[in-house]
């Protein structure tokens, strides 16, 4: 064994103002760090053969397996999704729906590829009743209170079956050690295959550093989070609460990237920044062309290292369950045969009506 690795654990072993939890994650740290220092670095690659594969690839017209699609076409088709080994921060204000985006990313996703889903706002329990109000349309307050109609456990039962489709695997166990974390993801990275890893939410989550300097606590999860994304070629989405600035500033309130709270770090360490901003939330009823913001979530895309900038528009449901594509929730409309066959058996005469229905195209 290494003689400075083994003073340190010596050391360790040796405080008596450390509590047990903190021991076992600082002697995990140093096993981490052992391993990183052991670990045979990647040979350098020539530029030229990067160029090669590269264009070969392009040539090919092969898909881009680097790329993962966010699920949500106006977003996927204006930013081209995700990529592997980009640290993606999503910032807005609480209760802006941060973690019910995050729920609808994992479920969008986790059809291709498997999503590990590291939650430290919310428990195992309260989170999974968010995944399943999100499939059923349910709102979350009746499944977590048990208010459901017979038609709604019905409908639970159904969507229960369809879960297996989803590649999604949760914990909230990595409340103080990011050396705990790491393994959980490379496990899960070598078994399962996991892709996209996700974090709700960063000011929730602590280490044993700084622990008497938040901003620089701050600084090194963000530095850490990018850092895992790039040693293992995933795509990690993490959320961020803003600071109160939004709410002291004048006109619309969007947010801005000097709003990202108690850290500049995330900024710098991001390669895409995402705000949530609803109108709803400050108590607009209108947009600046007088159109119903009911609803209205814009997702701003303020910074990204890979491409545009811009903002596109969702809806979100009454349930508060998931947002949808604007232009699909408007175009959403659709007949029910068996009511109009009711409805024509009682009025015969509206029988033309329902034919010419059929033949025509809905609009």
């Amino acid at each position: 064994m290494n003689q400075g690795i083994k003073d340190k654990i010596e050391n360790l072993i040796g405080r008596q103002d450390l509590e047990e939890r903190e021991l076992l994650s600082h002697l995990k740290q140093i096993v981490y760090e052992s391993e990183l220092q052991n670990s045979v670095a990647r040979e350098s690659k020539s530029i030229s053969d990067l160029v090669s594969e590269n264009v070969n690839q392009l040539k090919s017209n092969s898909q881009n397996n680097n790329t993962i699609k966010s699920g949500f076409a106006d977003f996927d088709k204006m930013f081209g999704g995700f990529g592997l080994g980009e640290f993606v921060v999503i910032g807005g204000r609480p209760a802006m729906g941060k973690t019910q985006l995050l729920v609808n990313l994992s479920l969008n996703i986790s059809q291709t590829v498997p999503v590990l889903y590291f939650t430290f706002d919310l428990s195992e329990l309260l989170l999974t009743s968010r995944f399943i109000s999100s499939l059923s349309g349910i709102a979350v307050n009746k499944i977590l209170q048990h208010e459901l109609t017979e038609e709604q456990k019905k409908i639970l039962s159904a969507k229960s079956k369809e879960i297996g489709k989803y590649k999604i695997f949760v914990n909230d166990s990595c409340n103080y050690s990011f050396s705990a974390m790491k393994a959980i993801c490379q496990k899960h990275i070598q078994e399962d295959g996991v892709k996209v890893i996700i974090v709700d939410y960063i000011q929730m989550m602590s280490s044993n550093k700084y622990r008497n300097n938040r901003e620089l606590e701050i600084s090194y999860i963000s530095r850490e989070l990018k850092n895992i994304a790039k040693d293992f070629n995933v795509c990690v989405i993490a959320t961020s609460q803003l600071s109160r600035a939004v709410e002291s500033r004048g006109g619309s309130r969007h947010p801005q990237l000097s709003d990202l709270r108690d850290s500049g770090a995330i900024e710098q360490d991001a390669d895409k920044v995402i705000f949530i901003y609803r109108p709803e939330y400050y108590g607009f009823e209108s947009d600046e062309d007088g159109n119903n913001t009911e609803g209205l979530t814009e997702i701003i895309l303020a910074k990204n290292r890979n491409g545009s900038l811009g903002s596109i528009k969702l809806l979100r449901d009454n349930n508060f369950t998931n947002f949808r594509s604007f232009d699909t929730y408007k175009n959403d409309f659709s007949f029910s045969q068996n009511r109009l066959d009711e409805i024509t058996a009682k009025n015969p005469n509206l029988k033309n009506f329902t034919d010419n229905l059929e033949s025509e195209t809905p609009f």
